[in-house]
């Protein structure tokens, strides 16, 4: 199995804003820390699920060796186009005059939502994210296109899973060991995604999208 072409993946989807964004916001009212751990629960049970969806299509697909198109490859290009779309729109659209992501305005909601709501809202960051979607395709059509043994896939999957989790859970591990001396801590990480959460967000779309455009065309040619 190629490990190496599931970096651009985890990464992609571990660097997600608004969950990031979510968890912090939430541990920072009263009560938050069960709604924040239960965002943090949606969003790695997301990735988990949309792993295993994609690897069991990466399974059915013909591999290239049959002498047809290779199909992974071809994915690749269209998800670097996709990626670098995404980038375009994120950085024309979804910004305000200012410079600020049009989002900002959510933060101010956090204080009312509930562990439930919670859980919910980091689905649903999950399954409206074009590029966390886009990514764990990419992903799943790596393991499931490899074929490996039941043992090398649970233990690549949970990696994968971890590592692409890692940054939502972060937050709360952090609040959990230093208690009220992270709040320094969460007070930047807040200040941080308001001002530069979309320019950053813009920056990993395109580097991740010319990584997976050059590498189903390396793939194709």
């Amino acid at each position: 199995m190629d490990v190496v072409a599931l970096v651009p993946a985890v990464v992609g989807i571990a660097l997600s804003p608004l969950v990031i964004a979510s968890v912090v916001f939430l541990l920072g009212h009263r009560g938050g820390y069960v709604s924040a751990a239960a965002c943090a629960t949606g969003w790695v049970l997301s990735v988990a699920v949309a792993l295993v969806v994609a690897v069991l299509l990466g399974e059915r697909l013909p591999a290239p060796s049959d002498g047809g198109t290779d199909v992974r490859a071809v994915v690749e290009v269209v998800a670097g186009v996709l990626l670098l779309g995404l980038a375009v729109w994120q950085w024309t659209v979804r910004r305000l005059p200012g410079g600020r992501p049009r989002s900002a305005g959510w933060s101010d909601l956090m204080a009312s939502i509930g562990p439930a709501r919670a859980f919910a809202v980091g689905v649903a960051w999950f399954a409206t994210n074009p590029k966390a979607v886009v990514l764990s395709l990419t992903a799943g059509l790596v393991v499931g296109d490899s074929d490996p043994s039941v043992a090398a896939m649970v233990g690549t999957g949970t990696a994968y899973v971890v590592f692409a989790g890692s940054t939502a859970v972060l937050p709360i591990a952090v609040t959990a060991a230093l208690g009220h001396r992270a709040e320094p801590i969460l007070a930047v990480t807040r200040r941080f995604i308001a001002q530069r959460g979309s320019v950053a967000l813009v920056v990993v779309l395109v580097v991740l999208g010319l990584v997976q455009f050059v590498t189903g065309v390396v793939a194709l040619i």
